[in-house]
């Protein structure tokens, strides 16, 4: 039976190691859209961010002029603040706007629609300062989509110049799950050995911290094949799966938690839990492991 990793989530912003939503069970503002209309709504979103901004900065490029002609320099200088708070102020909209995208995979579970918009995203990548960002978000999508293969093999391609980068843990979040799924254990345990040495780059206390400690104590659980857990295994199943961010996160551990009930004898829980419709929305890796499960069920019935 196959595993079933806690997923990584992207990061879109420098300084964020993880995209959990804090709605719970709810639905990304995307929730309805196919993936035409998902990359649409996200571009005029994308587009009405930067028509804002070029009309804040024209404004305050007008006062500039004129309090220089008038000889307020003191508010030159204040215009000039301005411009530089406009600037950021866009930056951490773009990547707030990036991170709720990243709710199509946690609240809605539907990775082909992150692709689509994803796709378009290198696309219009003209100078490829994001290449490597979206490359990683790509290999997630192909983990989810049941092609870990695929996934390893587009993580060859990522490199970042600082060592430290926090990027570099999102891509040994997804190089870890992909070897576990192709059956890569060695490689595994070698990917979870790298994120714990990592993890140190972020200051003790740091919410960062607080998740790459979080992940790696979880997939201290997971690199352990299916029926070696035991009920100290199950229970950080349960507490995660009641304490858990997103709808993606819950039903993840919620199936984790079925597979361990099937495999230790608890076919009740299992089906209960396997069977539980407030599960959908699935992704194709979940679905293909309540399939097992239930198909399981069904062997041991």
């Amino acid at each position: 039976m196959s595993n079933l990793p806690t997923p990584p989530a992207p990061a879109p912003e420098p300084n964020r190691i993880d995209n959990v939503s804090p709605s719970g069970d709810g639905r990304s503002s995307y929730w309805g859209l196919d993936a035409q209309e998902t990359v649409a709504t996200y571009v005029k979103r994308v587009r009405a961010i930067k028509a804002q901004s070029i009309a804040l900065i024209l404004a305050n490029l007008v006062a500039t002029i004129w309090f220089v002609e008038e000889g307020h320099f003191a508010l030159y200088l204040v215009c000039f603040v301005l411009l530089l708070a406009i600037v950021l102020i866009a930056r951490v909209r773009m990547g707030t706007l990036f991170l709720k995208l990243g709710e199509v995979v946690s609240q809605d579970c539907d990775p082909a629609r992150y692709r689509a918009v994803l796709d378009v995203l290198s696309a219009r990548d003209r100078f490829g300062r994001s290449a490597n960002t979206i490359a990683i978000e790509l290999a997630y999508c192909d983990y989810l989509e049941l092609d870990s293969a695929g996934a390893l093999r587009r993580l060859e391609s990522v490199t970042f110049k600082r060592k430290d980068n926090v990027r570099w843990f999102r891509a040994l979040q997804i190089e870890f799950l992909s070897r576990i799924d192709v059956g890569d254990l060695e490689g595994a345990r070698d990917a979870l050995a790298r994120l714990s040495t990592f993890r140190k780059n972020f200051r003790e206390g740091s919410r960062n911290r607080a998740s790459a400690d979080l992940q790696v104590a979880d997939y201290a659980v997971l690199v352990r094949p299916p029926a070696e857990r035991d009920a100290a295994d199950a229970a950080r199943m349960r507490e995660r799966m009641a304490l858990a961010d997103c709808h993606q996160q819950r039903a993840n551990w919620q199936l984790y938690l079925a597979e361990y009930e099937l495999l230790h004898g608890s076919a009740d829980q299992a089906a209960r839990l396997a069977g539980d419709p407030t599960l959908e929305p699935l992704t194709p890796r979940m679905e293909r492991l309540r399939a097992e499960v239930l198909s399981g069920l069904e062997v041991s019935g």
